[in-house]
Parts: C-alpha cells; structure tokens; sequence
C-alpha cells in the first residue's frame, strides 16, 4: 500500500475522529491531550517528509527552484527606487 501524499490527510482524519470522541465523552480530557501530541508529531513529520521529497522531486526534473526562478537569477533589478540611489 502506498501512503505517498496521503499521510497528512490520513492524520488529520484521525485528529477529527479525536475530536469527535471527546466531543461525545469518549475521552477524557487528558486522553484527548495525549492523542493530540502524537498526531501533532506525526503531522510535522510527514509533512516534513513531503517538502523534502518535493524539493528532490524538482532537482531530479531539473526544474529551478523558487530563487532562481524569476528573472536575472532571482536578484533583484537595478534602480528599484527603494533605496536612496533610486
């Protein structure tokens, strides 16, 4: 069974199942808070997972990243105004 992109719906899913179990007086409150933590944890670290396999997934395409994406390499342009040389 392959989770790739689904870990993150998957724990969000079941924080929602938490919910609705305190919510209907299933859990307590300390139950609740110990569930949440793990999920929370779990959360991060698929997430993590993605935007890491995601910027793997963009080098290996040879796609730019977001720095050097725009024009001139991402550096901004002469004489912007901004400063006091505009």
């Amino acid at each position: 069974m392959n989770l790739d992109g689904k870990k993150t719906y998957i724990t969000a899913a079941v924080v929602a199942l938490a919910s609705f179990a305190m919510a209907m007086g299933w859990l307590s409150k300390e139950q609740y808070q110990v569930i949440l933590g793990l999920l929370g944890s779990l959360g991060l670290a698929a997430l993590r997972s993605g935007v890491a396999r995601g910027a793997t997934d963009k080098a290996a395409a040879g796609e730019p990243d977001e720095a050097g994406a725009g024009p001139g390499g991402g550096k901004p342009a002469a004489g912007c105004g901004v400063g006091g040389n505009g």
